[in-house]
């Protein structure tokens, strides 16, 4: 819809024709009192031609209507200062328009010769001279001529020029008419396109205000450069990163870098008007601190100059924060030291530099040493996790000190310490460091006035004669620390195949072991004790068997490394005293002289401090007696720091009315005084000098020096693997108590033992 109206040229909404008006109401004013005081100064003037009428009777009619427009001018010239706004300005006009008509109306009416031209002019005055709106201009001519044409005709109203002079008139008036709407459509169109270019200069205006505060006011840094770099414009927070307190104005982004090649190629992208994203530099502020920071640029255009605006994110202290984080992500908080993840990426970065081609030139080796602290846990258990921490922290500085500059140290975890040794000039330069740091790791220490003693295991794995990769290194460090533990503890253990075979052996008994502990069901077999006076069976001993789906039985022997395994070793013990206290119950529930039960316990049984009191507990619920339950130890567990506390559990079970069985006598390492020390009821013979006795001297002195000691002390005595009738004979007369052996029996399934107890004769008769 159109905001003009067709007929007037005026604004068809009324509040917008009078802001139009208002706003030109200064100029409307001024125009207003120039037509009032033209009009009162011209006709005087005209006042002085009418003096052409005296003597005639339109002189007293011209006089008068004459002096009423002069004086009808000049009262709305005085009114007009009273004028203050565009309604009243228009009335004073129609005042005057009305005067003015009737006025000159009268003057026509003499027909003289100015009069037609009156008659045209006026009309044509108030149309376009009066500043009033459409009503006044078009309905003052109207009514202006009309009153002209009624004086100009009243003398003859019926001339015959009367109809042409009303016909012209209406003719002007309609060309007045379109005039004057013409004219008033092109003042408001105009004035409505200032008022629009008005609003979008202040738009405009606005917006870049807007636009020059948003980029002042930015907390960023921004910078808008030309190519060359010189800098164009900086918001605030660039002027003060960068400029402030400095003597000289930035002038140039040139002066900001640091890195002069990162600024070459950042300057070669931004001349190739390439969009710059996270480039990262470095950029000196205006106080000369280094700040680590992130650029990102697009081209712009600013008065037809090509530029480039500049982001710039100070990310010095994420940088810092990423660092530190690095820094504890690779150190273990305890110690100090390098962490496991520290460790294995400095092995493979040792490995990536000491490849074929450095070895070409340098003949140097690295070697990768893992040692564990001996015990550590008894340290936590007696003195407490504060000084196990302290002994930590103690070996994590004597390792630092041992080692050469440039050797890494790291604590793998727990009580495990690596080493990264480098620049070894040859193989035979590994013992001396070695010998460096267990004299060091073994010196005394004390936390609190309380000694703590401090040995190691170490495991060395050399790069690349045991390994090309981290894995194997690491791996084959391990197997051998692994066995340093297993061959006594203190020592240092090179890598060499065989332990590798070993280790492949042990861990799959390790795996069938845990495969027979979820999936078959394995159970006690017996094989009996027979005195070797009366012929008689006076007990058994369990010996491990698991019968497999397949029809095969799977021997000790087949997991032998899983026994002395820390969690397999007690659960499949614990399987065996299941099956053991059910049999018992069973045959004693029936009648059975069974006499007692063997059974074998390893260290890591008797590391248990709580095996003593759960099998004692057992046998209560089983309604069993202690006696029936002898338990067979081996050397070994008397052996290390351990000997106290499993002295300690074999004396409790002792005491119970358990037996206790040293087996395998004369192999191990025991000293004669552990029979003194320990709670020892029984000495069993090990069947490898009980084999060849009869036919080598060695094994029947040994077996004779074993049974006269037995029988000193009062010790019963046990010959394992009996085989025939000449060795029954010889321990028979050596004073050996009991037998056992396949010359009696291989061990059987419980179900035959009952059998077996029924028939009892058929052994008094051997």
């Amino acid at each position: 819809m159109t905001i003009l109206s067709p007929f007037t040229g005026e604004f068809r909404d009324p509040d917008r024709e009078s802001a139009f008006q208002a706003e030109r109401l200064p100029e409307t004013r001024r125009h207003a009192r120039t037509l009032f005081a033209l009009s009162a100064l011209l006709n005087a003037i005209f006042l002085i031609s009418d003096w052409r009428f005296a003597g005639t009777p339109h002189f007293w009619v011209a006089i008068p209507a004459r002096l009423a427009v002069v004086a009808g001018s000049l009262l709305c010239l005085a009114l007009w200062r009273y004028t203050r706004s565009f309604s009243a300005l228009e009335r004073l006009c129609f005042l005057w328009q009305g005067i003015t008509a009737i006025g000159v109306a009268l003057l026509v009416s003499s027909r003289s010769d100015i009069a037609l031209f009156v008659l045209v002019m006026l009309p044509l005055v108030f149309y376009l001279v009066v500043p009033t709106s459409f009503r006044g201009n078009a309905g003052g001519g109207l009514a202006c001529a009309v009153a002209m044409l009624t004086g100009y005709l009243a003398p003859a109203p019926h001339s015959q020029t009367a109809i042409g002079m009303v016909l012209a008139m209406l003719i002007l008036h309609c060309g007045m008419w379109m005039a004057i709407t013409r004219h008033n459509r092109l003042q408001r169109q105009e004035w409505t396109a200032g008022r629009l270019a008005q609003a979008a200069q202040a738009a405009l205006a606005n917006s870049l205000d807007a636009l020059e505060r948003m980029f002042m006011a930015v907390p960023i840094p921004l910078l808008v450069t030309r190519h060359d770099g010189s800098i164009l414009r900086l918001n605030q927070a660039a002027q003060d990163a960068f400029a402030a307190g400095s003597d000289i104005p930035l002038a140039h982004v040139e002066q900001t870098y640091v890195d002069l090649p990162i600024r070459n190629l950042l300057f070669g992208m931004l001349q190739r008007e390439e969009r710059v994203d996270n480039f990262e530099c470095r950029l000196r502020r205006a106080d000369g601190q280094i700040r680590d920071t992130l650029l990102s640029s697009r081209p712009i255009v600013v008065d037809d100059t090509p530029c480039i605006v500049t982001s710039v994110v100070d990310i010095t202290e994420r940088k810092e924060a990423e660092q530190h984080l690095e820094r504890l992500a690779m150190t273990d908080a305890l110690t100090g030291l390098a962490n496991r993840a520290h460790f294995m990426a400095a092995v493979t970065q040792t490995q990536a530099t000491s490849g074929p081609a450095s070895r070409l030139v340098d003949s140097a080796q690295s070697a990768i040493l893992l040692i564990d602290l001996d015990e550590f846990k008894r340290v936590n258990d007696t003195a407490g996790h504060d000084a196990g921490d302290a002994l930590l922290c103690a070996v994590a500085d004597r390792l630092r000190l041992a080692l050469r500059p440039g050797d890494l140290v790291a604590r793998m975890g727990g009580d495990e310490f690596a080493v990264l040794l480098t620049r070894l000039p040859h193989a035979d330069a590994l013992p001396p460091i070695l010998a460096r740091i267990t004299d060091h790791l073994h010196a005394p220490l004390s936390y609190r006035g309380r000694p703590i003693e401090a040995r190691v295991s170490i495991g060395v794995a050399l790069f690349p004669d045991h390994g090309g990769d981290v894995t194997a290194l690491v791996k084959h460090a391990d197997i051998a620390l692994y066995h340093a533990k297993n061959s006594g503890r203190g020592r240092a253990t090179l890598f060499e195949p065989a332990l590798l075979a070993n280790w492949e052996r042990e861990a799959t008994m390790l795996d069938r072991a845990r495969h027979i502990l979820a999936q078959e069901r394995p159970c006690p077999w017996y094989q009996p004790k027979i005195d070797l006076a009366t012929g008689a069976p006076v007990g058994f001993e369990a010996l491990f068997r698991c019968p497999t789906t397949a029809g095969a039985v799977i021997m000790p022997a087949d997991i032998a490394a899983a026994f002395e395994h820390p969690e397999l070793g007690p659960a499949i013990t614990a399987q065996m005293i299941d099956g053991i206290l059910a049999d018992c119950r069973r045959w004693r529930d029936a009648g059975l002289p069974f006499g007692h039960v063997a059974f074998n316990v390893s260290g890591a049984d008797l590391n248990d401090d709580d095996f003593a009191d759960r099998l004692l507990r057992r046998l209560a619920d089983a309604d069993l007696p202690p006696s029936i339950i002898e338990l067979e130890v081996t050397e070994s567990v008397f052996l290390g720091r351990n000997a106290d506390r499993v002295g300690r559990l074999l004396q409790r079970l002792s005491d119970a009315g358990v037996a206790i069985a040293l087996d395998d006598f004369g192999t191990g390492y025991a000293s004669l005084s552990h029979l003194k020390q320990f709670p020892i009821d029984v000495i069993k013979i090990d069947q490898r000098f009980v084999r060849d006795l009869e036919t080598d001297p060695d094994d029947a002195a040994i077996v004779r020096t074993v049974l006269n000691l037995a029988y000193s002390l009062g010790i019963r005595t046990v010959a394992e693997g009996v085989e025939n009738q000449q060795q029954v004979d010889y321990l028979r007369a050596g004073g050996c108590h009991m037998g056992q052996g396949y010359h009696f029996s291989a061990a059987i399934r419980a179900a035959d033992v009952e059998a077996m107890l029924g028939r009892q004769d058929q052994f008094r008769q051997i």
